[in-house]
């Protein structure tokens, strides 16, 4: 039989390696936030992303309120160097990769509610997205944008994390030997517990942005459809007085010149 000392450095060994299990799955799983910007009338917004060469960015944008759900996406890269403030700006190999005018769920009304995405190539170096709201001169958006790269591949499902108590000791007895294999046995049902915790979280978080941009976007419909209503009541109101108006001064000006020829 090992020590007692032994024994509590076995087990402080396994409880890191859940530990590492449960971490090394966490920030797996962890996902980037959008950055939500808000777009005054002819302005524009930039955000920039260092990406490692051979790899593959993905650009995510959603518009929530402003008028017509639509903006101007133009993302260049790679940047040259940067200005007196840090800045990354355009070089002489900086590309155009898309300029054009996008929207929710590339404009299909199914996918109205979800967000527009756009995937490139890049040969690394400092890549940027900017949306600008040059289309309209009345209107502020909020627009949530993020520019993310995915070459880091996370640990394929079927691959062990591998624990700090790992490694065959041979000066342990049977006993020990019996209760490694046991608890290694517990620790992987734990990891294969945390996978499926994991893809549920993941499933939920996608629900959940969902119902967010699915509200987001009736609510600027609705608020879109109640200014029009307002300011077709209010021309239908203004139209309505002018006749009214006219009728009265045109009634008027009639009794007024029958009433002279009578006279006369």
């Amino acid at each position: 039989r090992g020590s007692g000392p032994e024994r509590e450095g076995s087990r402080g060994r396994t409880m890191r390696g859940l530990v590492l299990v449960a971490a090394g799955l966490g920030a797996a799983s962890a996902a980037t936030m959008p950055l939500a910007v808000s777009l005054p009338p002819r302005s524009k917004r930039c955000v920039h992303e260092d990406f490692p060469a051979k790899s593959e960015g993905t650009v995510e944008l959603f518009v929530e309120s402003g008028g017509r759900l639509e903006v101007h996406l133009t993302v260049e890269g790679p940047m040259g160097s940067t200005d007196s403030q840090g800045v990354p700006q355009p070089g002489t190999e900086t590309g155009t990769i898309l300029d054009e005018v996008v929207t929710n769920g590339h404009g299909q009304e199914e996918e109205f509610d979800d967000s527009y995405l756009f995937s490139f190539k890049s040969d690394g170096g400092v890549y940027r997205a900017c949306v600008a709201n040059d289309m309209n001169h009345v209107v502020t958006k909020v627009v949530q944008i993020d520019i993310r790269s995915s070459f880091a591949s996370p640990t394929p499902v079927g691959e062990p994390i591998k624990l700090l108590s790992s490694g065959a000791r041979e000066d342990l007895s049977e006993e020990e030997k019996k209760a490694k294999k046991r608890q290694d046995a517990d620790v992987a049902t734990l990891q294969e517990s945390i996978r499926r915790i994991k893809g549920g979280l993941k499933t939920i978080e996608r629900q959940q942005k969902q119902d967010r941009h699915r509200q987001a976007v009736h609510t600027a419909v609705n608020e879109d459809n109640n200014n029009h209503m307002v300011i077709g009541s209010l021309i239908e109101t203004v139209v309505f007085i002018g006749a009214a108006a006219f009728q009265i001064i045109f009634v008027r000006n009639w009794f007024e010149n029958k009433q002279a020829k009578t006279w006369a």
